[in-house]
């Protein structure tokens, strides 16, 4: 049986606000003396992280008001940056797609962009270096915040392109349909940046099938709506999107009401491509090989399974193939022999 946490992981689905370490957020609302400074450190746990399911995504999402007002300074946003990869790497993740809204993160301090993605580079660079893990950022526009901030942050991958390797489009998919984005996802796409989808999460396959219509994504996330849908498991599995799968997100947020009823494994087997990622290992109090364990445990996975999820991500991967190659050749052996 598989040594979880010692094998090499791809991680394709994690954000950076939702990778803060508890014990860096304690420190940082002390030093700020915001209002959480006063609770024990009990306290700040059941008001910033998600440890049970709660009854909506909506809750979900505003449980991270803490970690964003974290991001309160350029020296801020580069040590957490550099916490995020350093916790992966310590996971024995060697390929990481980290990805952040710049408009979410910067918010509440009214951080220039640019300038935070460069406190946010130097963060990740000197974690990749210390770290032995490979790094590749994805922005993303947040749809609450409406079609304005997604041509804005457009704008900004299309600035930073060469630092990225992909662009997202998350938040609320039942109030802002994947399709009123499409001019922001047509700027990015005119200059090479592959583009990942949070859909079916919380919503019907019939979101999922409108946003490939749409935006015709490489990646979804989440997408356990296409569960409940073998048309469109179909249409997935003969055109290769890969569902970027995060079950105990999905339980927590109630997108499925239990690990049973996850529909990771059957997808998997039915040849749906299909990766196993942690969502918010700060927010959710997890590490990818808590997921994979999960996986493991209540999902049904085998070791083989769990070797055909990661040779999927790393065929999944938006970094450059000749590095993804690399990467397979050093460090993932052991899913090229299971999955035989």
């Amino acid at each position: 049986m598989l040594d979880i946490p010692s094998i090499a992981k791809v991680e394709l689905h994690r954000h950076l606000e939702g990778s803060l370490r508890l014990a860096t957020v304690r420190e940082i609302v002390d030093q700020l003396q915001l209002p959480e400074a006063a609770l024990s450190l009990a306290q700040l746990a059941a008001r910033a992280q998600v440890l049970e399911p709660m009854e909506s995504l909506d809750a979900v999402l505003g449980a991270f008001d803490v970690f964003q007002r974290c991001f309160a300074s350029l020296e801020l946003v580069e040590r957490l940056a550099f916490e995020a990869v350093q916790d992966a790497g310590r996971d024995h993740v060697r390929l990481l797609e980290l990805r952040f809204s710049p408009d979410f993160m910067t918010r509440t301090a009214n951080l220039a962009w640019d300038e935070a993605m460069a406190a946010l580079l130097r963060g990740v660079r000197r974690a990749e270096a210390e770290c032995d893990v490979a790094v590749g950022l994805i922005a993303i526009a947040s749809r609450g915040y409406g079609l304005q901030s997604a041509l804005q942050t457009a704008d900004f991958a299309v600035r930073w392109r060469r630092e990225l390797v992909g662009f997202d489009l998350a938040d609320n998919e039942v109030r802002y349909a994947s399709a009123e984005f499409a001019p922001a996802v047509a700027r990015v796409r005119a200059v090479g940046l592959p583009l990942t989808v949070h859909s079916g999460e919380s919503t019907g396959p019939e979101h999922v099938l409108d946003t490939l219509d749409a935006l015709a994504p490489q990646r979804i996330g989440h997408g356990v709506a296409v569960g409940r849908d073998a048309d469109l498991a179909e249409r997935m599995r003969r055109e290769r999107v890969t569902i970027e799968a995060c079950p105990t997100s999905n339980v927590r947020t109630c997108a499925v009401p239990s690990f049973a009823e996850h529909p990771a494994r059957r997808l998997l087997r039915a040849g749906v491509p299909l990766a196993l990622c942690s969502d918010d290992p700060g927010l959710f109090a997890i590490t990818l090989s808590d997921e994979l364990a999960v996986a493991r445990r209540e999902l049904g996975f085998t070791d083989s399974d769990l070797a055909r999820a990661t040779l999927n991500a790393l065929a999944a991967s938006f970094l450059p193939a000749a590095q993804v190659k690399a990467l397979q050749k050093r460090h993932f052996g052991w899913a090229e022999a299971l999955a035989r």
